[in-house]
């Protein structure tokens, strides 16, 4: 299957460097896994052994698959099934995994091959970053587009990081393992690349509003392809084969976005933060997760696309920047704001402080900022509206593509949904959408407003 030009010149121009770290090759194509023997023997001419990391889900989905390959040319597999911490009923991509696996690795000059999707991807890519070593990437579905990007989600200390690292040398993507996995899996890598147009808002905001670096050419290089994606939202839905196809392409040219960023600015934005805050809190509980990380990232860009939809139309005359920087508490009184994080331990919201304090301004630099805002809106507004999907679109590619799209599909009542949507902006120092609407203090008939329209069918919405 051949590959789309966006992404087949990423690859070139990641060959024609001598920089490690970077993807030099991607197979997409059925059977692609009896091609992983070569793989390895062009990115690892001496390498004698393979390290299959996997868990007892993508064992059967490809594991054995890929062991029966490398076993038939030569190529020793060693088989490493990650299991939960104690008590979880799922793996996640924390601290103890990584070091567990780090000095696993640091024994054996095996190489690491990640069979799964993006709990295990993250897991081998940070433990390989840390030690200085590559490792081959093996998708068990199109559910995330963390696979060629230049960092992990990694739980430290109780809080949801992106943490910088590598990329895959090469990714051995079989259509036939995709085509396999639950639907609910690629709908998921659909739900996350559909936040592309809300993080875009978010980054472009930041940049307008606090001088934030940015470019337009992690956009365009995913530009063609996300247009191609938003066609086949129906054909994800049913896994067909070449809807598949252009989804796995597409979560590769984002995670390419992202590296050529040098940040996740590209694709995650506050929708991102909403799904974070809401792991964190199932994690600090020892909940399952609510959903998928996807799937809560669709959800939580219909949130944000509402939540853009009414700041966009916001008349600049209503903005009084004394009065809304006087509500704003001093930095020494900033804890008081943390009190909110009501569920969860205080070594974390000890963390979520930390984060907060490094963006949030008040008195006269909050004065200064949105007196900014307030005389710049119209030009603002006008350069984010350029970047931004209609909500009605991105509704309509939810449906399409058989995504849940609202929080009480994942189990998030209202109540909770509103607290999120208020709170979880604190988790993280980048600037977003959502801190510019709690700075002009909309958020308190905002967050309710929106999330009971969501919750509304959507033939009441229309």
């Amino acid at each position: 299957m051949s590959l789309s030009p966006q992404l087949a010149r990423l690859l070139a121009d990641n060959r024609a460097t001598d920089r490690r770290g970077v993807t030099r090759s991607v197979v997409l194509a059925d059977d692609a896994v009896a091609t992983l023997p070569a793989e390895l023997r062009a990115h690892f001419p001496t390498a004698a052994e393979a390290l299959v990391v996997c868990d007892d889900h993508t064992l059967p989905a490809a594991g054995l698959a890929v062991e029966a390959a490398l076993h038939d040319a030569g190529l020793a597999p060693r088989r490493l099934v990650l299991e939960p911490r104690p008590g979880d009923d799922h793996l996640v991509c924390e601290d103890g995994v990584i070091t567990a696996l780090c000095t696993l690795m640091a024994t054996s000059a095996a190489v690491p091959v990640a069979v799964g999707a993006g709990t295990i991807n993250d897991i081998v890519k940070y433990a390989a970053f840390q030690l200085g070593r590559e490792y081959v990437a093996v998708p068990t579905a199109a559910s995330m587009n963390g696979y060629t990007s230049t960092i992990a989600a990694v739980l430290s200390g109780g809080v949801k990081r992106t943490l910088p690292c590598d990329q895959p040398v090469a990714i051995v993507a079989d259509t036939t393992v995709l085509q396999a996995a639950p639907p609910h899996l690629n709908r998921a890598g659909f739900g996350d690349l559909l936040s592309k147009p809300v993080s875009q808002g978010d980054w472009l905001l930041s940049h307008l509003v606090r001088d934030v670096p940015y470019a337009t050419a992690p956009n365009e290089i995913l530009e063609a392809l996300f247009a191609e994606l938003l066609t086949q939202a129906a054909a994800i839905g049913r896994a067909d084969r070449h809807g598949l196809s252009v989804l796995m392409q597409a979560i590769l040219v984002s995670g390419f976005s992202m590296a050529v960023a040098g940040s996740s600015a590209p694709a995650s934005g506050g929708e991102h933060l909403v799904s974070h805050y809401w792991d964190m809190q199932q994690l600090d509980h020892a909940q399952p997760l609510l959903a998928l990380h996807g799937t809560q990232v669709g959800v939580a860009t219909r949130l944000s696309a509402m939540l853009f939809e009414r700041l966009l139309a916001l008349d600049p005359a209503s903005i009084d920047p004394a009065a809304l920087a006087a509500r704003r508490p001093a930095p020494s009184a900033l804890t008081a704001l943390i009190a909110r994080h009501r569920d969860l331990r205080p070594a974390v919201v000890a963390e979520i402080a930390t984060q907060l304090q490094k963006k949030q301004r008040t008195g006269d630099a909050l004065l200064a900022e949105l007196t900014l805002v307030k005389e710049r809106w119209p030009e603002i507004r006008a350069r984010i509206a350029q970047v931004m999907l209609p909500l009605s679109a991105i509704e309509t590619a939810l449906a399409d593509a058989g995504c849940l799209d609202r929080p009480s599909q994942i189990g998030c009542s209202p109540e909770r949904a509103v607290h999120t949507l208020t709170v979880c902006r604190h988790m993280r120092d980048r600037y977003v959408a959502l801190d510019l609407i709690d700075d002009l203090g909309l958020f308190e008939g905002w967050a309710a407003e929106v999330v009971a329209a969501a919750e509304r069918p959507r033939t009441e919405i229309a």
